[in-house]
């Protein structure tokens, strides 16, 4: 059975690579570009894995992060967060995501982390 990931990214030529790169890897994807579409996608489905940008068109990623963890449907699901923000590593504190990678990224890095936190699952 494939591992499924949520990718939350409003760039929708990330959105697309993220595709173009898990599904090669064998990977089923689904990908939304704002947080009102990803909470929607959590309703039909529990992915092993989110992938998501801070910056985001209707809010920030890093309260999404924290409401994933504070629900029980969704608490156990490793989230790697994203950000193309200078200041990411100083404001990463408070979210609860397993991972932070900074944008541009390095794509054999981030398929690792991938497959790292999908086999956890």
């Amino acid at each position: 059975m494939k591992k499924q990931v949520f990718v939350l990214e409003d760039d929708e030529g990330l959105r697309e690579l993220f595709s173009l790169l898990l599904e090669a890897e064998f990977f089923e994807v689904s990908t939304f570009p704002t947080i009102q579409s990803f909470w929607r996608g959590l309703d039909d489905a529990q992915p092993d894995l989110i992938i998501m940008d801070v910056m985001l068109p209707d809010g920030n990623g890093m309260e999404v992060s924290m409401e994933v963890r504070n629900q029980e449907k969704t608490s156990h699901i490793p989230i790697i967060m994203m950000s193309a923000h200078r200041d990411f590593n100083r404001d990463r504190g408070s979210s609860p995501a397993e991972e932070f990678i900074a944008k541009p990224f390095d794509i054999d890095h981030l398929i690792e982390r991938v497959n790292h936190y999908t086999q956890e699952v």
